[in-house]
């Protein structure tokens, strides 16, 4: 069974926040997020160990969001954006398609969840982060 796990690397995060932009480029994974009144930024930035990543329309993750619901309850998720997943679905399905070959690597599943969208990223190295 999966384990979520609020992540808060840093303080200062929003409590919601509203995906801007998601760019995937030679530099990385930047992922720029604001809350509601947009007087605050959180920058996300992956620059190395992206193995996989997905955005998901949050409102057609219903299993997800009943399992969250009943395991963890609505409060746990409702005004925090930023997640860890321990024994992950996602990461086993990884795994499977590379055929192992990272299984020896320590290989995380963040999860940003948004009003709107489900961003999801396997990677092998933490990112960096910065609200203004």
């Amino acid at each position: 069974m999966e384990q979520w796990e609020r992540w808060e690397p840093i303080t200062g995060i929003p409590p919601a926040i509203y995906n801007d932009m998601l760019l995937d480029s030679k530099e990385g994974i930047v992922l720029k997020f604001s809350d509601e009144s947009h007087k605050r930024e959180v920058i996300i930035i992956f620059e190395e160990g992206v193995l996989s990543y997905r955005n998901t329309d949050e409102g057609s993750l219903l299993k997800m969001l009943t399992y969250l619901d009943q395991y963890y309850g609505t409060n746990f998720y409702r005004n925090w954006p930023l997640f860890k997943v321990k024994n992950s679905t996602y990461l086993k399905w990884f795994h499977e398609e590379s055929c192992g070959i990272y299984e020896s690597r320590n290989v995380e599943h963040y999860v940003i969840l948004t009003p709107n969208d489900v961003i999801e990223v396997l990677s092998t190295h933490p990112p960096n982060i910065v609200v203004k």
